[in-house]
């Protein structure tokens, strides 16, 4: 199965230009024309959101040091979307970030809360299971041979070893393609220092060539479902657009809450102050500092491309890939509002949608 996606309109030639400033002027531009076309393109199938694992992350990374809080971590929830859509009149499913997350404790930041907390506190206390990729793919009527595609946002704390095969795993997926930005997978192979805590060390070793799409860009993969080229959290990061027949949402961990994209409607002590001082109109989830500059611009594209909220227009349709979550744990660190998890239509086995087709 060769994929047959295009480009979105206009992203890819504002990108070009050099100079920040000016790029971030025509990335504004772009997003809206962008978003024009997505809609007009009709909608998706169907999408579910379905949680995986609540995980203590930094503070001071969340956003990017503007919240004041003596706590040391605040929570996040970690979800997966199931995505269906049509490619050349055929149904396709993608996982967008199915994270293992027991591979993922190998990551040397996970792998050093273990070690300083012990096991029982850290994975009794400050975190909490709520189901596997293969659990929510069986609830739903899924089987691993259905899955067409998988996609993270980025490769921080991944291992797709046990999903495509690889050094010393076999594949759980036995059709699934991984699609990643080039420049994401080139950076997971040839680490620097700086980004190394992050990443599960060899967790893309032996995946072969011909599980692999490379992406360079967007990729619209058919109606309502499109992959943004979002870089600067990570050099290859993208996020998941979404329409519906009644709004469009964009996924990924550029920023940690909602308000992160509208930071004047924060509630969260210092946020708010921190935006006003800066003359920022959005803030950073900035654990990584690579080209912060290029994720400003990015999250100004995700929140021009998602639009208002349909349930509060104060905020913006954006839905993180892992969710700030309040908690006992992290006083002060509770998100101002929480948006309705994504979901549209029904997810169906492909040989049951065919029948109902």
């Amino acid at each position: 199965m060769t994929p047959s996606f295009r480009p979105l309109p206009s992203l890819t030639a504002a990108r070009a230009e050099q100079v920040p400033g000016l790029r971030l002027t025509q990335l504004r531009r772009a997003a809206q024309e962008a978003r024009e076309a997505f809609v007009a393109g009709g909608p998706v199938t169907a999408v579910a959101t379905c949680d995986l694992i609540t995980f203590p992350y930094p503070a001071q990374f969340a956003f990017s040091g503007a919240a004041l809080s003596p706590a040391p971590y605040v929570m996040m929830k970690n979800r997966m979307q199931v995505v269906q859509f049509l490619e050349d009149g055929e149904l396709r499913t993608l996982l967008f970030n199915p994270s293992d997350y027991e591979r993922g404790m190998a990551a040397p930041f996970f792998r050093g809360l273990r070690e300083k907390y012990g096991h029982f506190v850290s994975d009794k206390v400050m975190s909490t299971r709520h189901g596997t990729v293969q659990s929510h793919l069986a609830a739903l009527g899924l089987k691993p041979e259905d899955v067409d595609y998988i996609a993270f946002d980025h490769l921080h704390v991944q291992d797709v070893r046990g999903w495509l095969g690889g050094e010393g795993a076999s594949a759980y997926f036995p059709r699934a393609k991984l699609l990643v930005q080039q420049a994401e997978w080139l950076g997971a192979k040839n680490l620097h220092p700086m980004q190394a805590a992050w990443y599960v060390p060899n967790g893309t070793a032996g995946v072969p060539e011909e599980r692999v799409v490379l992406l360079d860009g967007d990729a619209w993969l058919g109606p309502g479902v499109a992959i943004l080229s979002t870089p600067g959290h990570t050099l290859g990061n993208m996020s998941l657009a979404v329409a519906t027949d009644r709004d469009v949402f964009v996924v990924s961990e550029n920023g940690v809450a909602t308000e992160s994209y509208t930071p004047l409607q924060s509630g969260i002590p210092g946020v708010r102050t921190f935006a006003e001082h800066m003359g920022m109109e959005v803030v950073l989830n900035g654990n990584t500092r690579e080209h912060s500059l290029d994720q400003y611009s990015s999250m100004v594209v995700e929140k021009l491309f998602a639009g208002p909220s349909p349930v509060d227009g104060a905020y913006v349709n954006f839905h993180p890939s892992s969710l700030l979550t309040g908690s006992m744990l992290a006083p002060g660190l509770s998100p101002t509002v929480v948006l309705p998890a994504p979901n549209f239509g029904d997810v169906r086995p492909p040989a049951a949608a065919r029948q109902a087709a």
